[in-house]
C-alpha cells in the first residue's frame, strides 16, 4: 500500500476518533464503512469481468 494514503486513512481515523458525539462518530464510521464495502464489491465485480475476459 502507497505510505502517503496509508498516512491520509490513518488522519481520517485519528480525527474520526477524537470526535466526542458517540451519533456523530457511528454516523463517519458507518459511512466508511459502506464506501469500503462498495470499493470491494466495485473491485469484485471489476475482477470477474477481467476473469470473464481471459475465457474468450
Amino acid at each position: 500500500m502507497d505510505n502517503n494514503i496509508k498516512q491520509r486513512i490513518d488522519e481520517i481515523t485519528n480525527e474520526i476518533s477524537n470526535i466526542n458525539d458517540l451519533n456523530i462518530k457511528h454516523a463517519c464510521l458507518t459511512y466508511m464503512e459502506q464506501q469500503a464495502a462498495f470499493m470491494l464489491w466495485q473491485m469484485e465485480d471489476e475482477k470477474h469481468i477481467d476473469n470473464d475476459s481471459y475465457n474468450v
